[in-house]
C-alpha cells in the first residue's frame, strides 16, 4: 500500500483518528465493515468514536477497534437527542484539542454534520454528501444517496481515501460476562440449543412494528411443528410481547416476563442459539446478520430493504412491505429459511471473510 494515495491523503500522518456515528445499535453495526478496514490500515492509530451516551459499551465491545470514547451533546437538526447549547462550544473547543489527523463524518449523508464536523480542525476530514451538494474537497466527500445500502456506502467512505476492503460482514462480539449470564439464562430456562425459535415483536420506531396478532400467526404455526417459541423484546415491550403470547395457542417462553430486560449481548447469545429469527427491521436483525444466525425480517413502509436488509439473502430472507400484510406468504418464507443447510457458516462463528483481522 502507498504511503500517499492518489487523492494526496498521506497515510503515515495518520495517528489519531475521530468518527461521529450518534446513532442506535443496528446504525452502528453497520459501520463496522468501514471501521475494520480503517483499523487494518491504520493498527497503530488511535481511533475515537463520538457518539450518545450508551455508545461507551458500544466502545468496550468493539475494543479491537476503538480506544476511546466522547460523548456528542447533541446538533441543531438531529433528531436522535437534545441539543444542550450551553456545551455545544465547550464540545468544539474539545474537538479542536483533540487534534485529530483524520476525522470521518459517519452520522448520514452530512447535510447537518459535514460542516460541523470541519470544526474540529482534524488534518484531513471526510464524509458522505448528498449528490449535487457543493464541497470543498469532493474527494473526501462522496456522494451517497438514502436508498443506498447503509453498509456499502460507509465503504464508499473508505474507498475514497484509497483504504482497502476488509470484507462487507457485520460483527458482533460477546463480552465473558455476557456468555456466563447466557448460560444461566440457558439453563433456567431449559432452553436447548437450535430447537426453538425467536420472535421479536418490537421496534424503537413502534410504525415499523408487524401486528401482534400476524407474529402470533406464525408462532402457531412453528408450535405446530413443536417448536418452542421464544419473544424476546425489552422492558419497554413487556405489554407488546404479552399481546402477541396471548394470541398463542400454547404457553411460550416469554423473556421479559422471566427474566425481566436483559443485556443486549445475552440476548445475542439467545438468539446465536436459536434455530431462526422472525423479526421486523430493527437493531435485532443486524445482530442475526453478524452472528449468522437464519432471519426473516419484516419491512414496513417505514423503512427502506435496499438500505437496511441483510446483505446475506440466502440465510436472511426480507419481507418487502408491500407483501408484509399476506402472512402465508410470509410463513412461506420461514418454512424455506426452516429447510435452509448451510454449508458454509456455524451460527455464532465469525465469518471467515475478514482478512487480518483477529476475533479473539
Amino acid at each position: 500500500m502507498r504511503n500517499i494515495a492518489m487523492n494526496g491523503f498521506n497515510k503515515n500522518e495518520i495517528q489519531r483518528i475521530g468518527i461521529l456515528r450518534a446513532l442506535y445499535l443496528g446504525d452502528m453495526l453497520c459501520i463496522i465493515p468501514a471501521v475494520r478496514a480503517l483499523r487494518k490500515a491504520f493498527p497503530h492509530a488511535r481511533i475515537t468514536l463520538v457518539g450518545l451516551p450508551w455508545e461507551r459499551n458500544f466502545v468496550k465491545r468493539f475494543s479491537i477497534y476503538f480506544d476511546d470514547f466522547i460523548e456528542f451533546p447533541g446538533w441543531p437538526g438531529l433528531p436522535e437527542q437534545e441539543v444542550i447549547p450551553d456545551k455545544l462550544l465547550e464540545f468544539i473547543a474539545a474537538m479542536q484539542y483533540e487534534h485529530f489527523d483524520l476525522f470521518l463524518q459517519m452520522q448520514g449523508n452530512g447535510t447537518e454534520t459535514n460542516a460541523m464536523s470541519i470544526l474540529f480542525g482534524a488534518r484531513y476530514t471526510a464524509g458522505l454528501r448528498e449528490p449535487g451538494e457543493q464541497v470543498f474537497n469532493p474527494v473526501y466527500f462522496p456522494e451517497s444517496g438514502d436508498d443506498e445500502h447503509e453498509i456499502l456506502r460507509f465503504l464508499k467512505l473508505t474507498d475514497a481515501l484509497e483504504i482497502p476492503r476488509q470484507g462487507t460482514a457485520l460483527e458482533f462480539p460477546i463480552l465473558p460476562e455476557e456468555q456466563r449470564n447466557f448460560e444461566m439464562i440457558q439453563q433456567s430456562l431449559n432452553l436447548l440449543s437450535h430447537n426453538y425459535i425467536c420472535i421479536h415483536p418490537g421496534a424503537r420506531n413502534v410504525l415499523r412494528r408487524w401486528p401482534a396478532a400476524n407474529f402470533a400467526a406464525i408462532a402457531n404455526n412453528l408450535i405446530a411443528r413443536e417448536y418452542t417459541i421464544v419473544l424476546t423484546g425489552s422492558e419497554d415491550e413487556r405489554d407488546l410481547l404479552r399481546e402477541v403470547a396471548s394470541q398463542i395457542q400454547q404457553p411460550v417462553i416469554n423473556i421479559v416476563d422471566t427474566c425481566g430486560q436483559i443485556g443486549i449481548g445475552e440476548l445475542a447469545q439467545i438468539i446465536t442459539h436459536s434455530t431462526l429469527l422472525v423479526s421486523n427491521d430493527t437493531g435485532v436483525s443486524h445482530v442475526a446478520a453478524a452472528l449468522q444466525v437464519p432471519s426473516v425480517i419484516i419491512f414496513s413502509t417505514y423503512s427502506d430493504p435496499n438500505r437496511w436488509s441483510p446483505l446475506n439473502t440466502n440465510l436472511h430472507k426480507v419481507i418487502p412491505p408491500e407483501l408484509a400484510n399476506d402472512v402465508a406468504f410470509v410463513w412461506k418464507h420461514v418454512e424455506q429459511q426452516l429447510l435452509y443447510k448451510a454449508t458454509s457458516f456455524m451460527p455464532g462463528v465469525a465469518p471467515d471473510n475478514l482478512p487480518g483481522v483477529s476475533h479473539q
